[in-house]
């Protein structure tokens, strides 16, 4: 699976400069989630460490898997600057999700920030599945988040381009700027063509890239449909309950189910 960040010079930097992904309230709910179970975690779309090294720093023995590699030179960045118990429990290696072996099973695996939506077709979907349940031990818990889309937003979004990050200064020096846009609407796939657009020193860069949105009912399917069984699914990263105009879409499952 090829990376929609890597053709972005220092893209690594320029995604931990991003005070969006910094002020995210999914950070406490995975730590909690990794520190209650007894063994190793996984988590899918490890990037540059944000999820993966506080989980680390807890205690958590965890392995991170990622695509990119910008993204995961500067997580191996990051671990090397760590005290070396931390680093002794991380380890990051490149993987396209939809299809690895580790040769491990885990008692939890992780797929935060909406990786799951990166995968537009029902064969990708299906195959990384798949690929998850053959890595989780038994009774283990997958656990991922998507966004619970607001129409009003898709409807609305006209191709402008919106600022999401005002200017400011890298720690190099140069200056950043992002935006995005919602170029295209694919109603009947249920994906939205969205642009980052990242502006360093006045230097246009465009990050192009797919999500695919899910109601709730569409997931419940999906997984039954791939051997899972729902135990949880929250509005939100506090645990509460799933509403019209809730936030998130946070689900909880395992596997070893027949299929649907």
């Amino acid at each position: 699976m090829t990376s929609v960040y890597d053709h972005i010079p220092d893209f690594g930097l320029l995604y931990d400069s991003v005070p969006l992904y910094l002020e995210r309230k999914d950070l406490d709910f995975y730590v909690a989630e990794a520190k209650a179970v007894a063994g190793s975690v996984l988590e899918i779309g490890c990037g540059t460490g944000r999820i993966l090294l506080p989980m680390a720093r807890a205690g958590c023995a965890v392995t991170g898997i990622d695509s990119s590699q910008q993204m995961l030179e500067r997580c191996r960045a990051k671990l090397v600057a760590e005290p070396a118990a931390i680093r002794a429990r991380a380890r990051v290696e490149s993987h396209d999700m939809r299809d690895f072996n580790l040769d491990t099973k885990f008692p939890l695996i992780i797929a935060p920030f909406r990786v799951l939506q990166h995968l537009t077709t029902i064969d990708d979907q299906l195959r990384f599945l798949a690929t998850i349940a053959r890595h989780l031990a038994p009774q283990g818990h997958f656990i991922f988040d998507v966004f619970n889309p607001r129409f009003d937003r898709l409807v609305g979004a006209g191709g402008v381009e919106v600022e999401d990050t005002p200017e400011r200064r890298l720690p190099d020096g140069r200056t950043l700027r992002r935006a995005y846009r919602i170029a295209r609407v694919r109603w009947l796939d249920q994906v939205s063509e969205s642009e980052l657009i990242y502006y360093v020193d006045g230097e246009r860069y465009v990050q192009a890239f797919e999500m695919r949105w899910y109601l709730a009912a569409e997931l419940r399917h999906l997984l039954a449909r791939a051997g899972f069984q729902l135990l949880a699914m929250y509005g939100d990263f506090a645990r509460g309950p799933v509403v019209d105009g809730c936030p998130d879409l946070v689900v909880v499952a395992t596997a070893g189910f027949p299929l649907a």
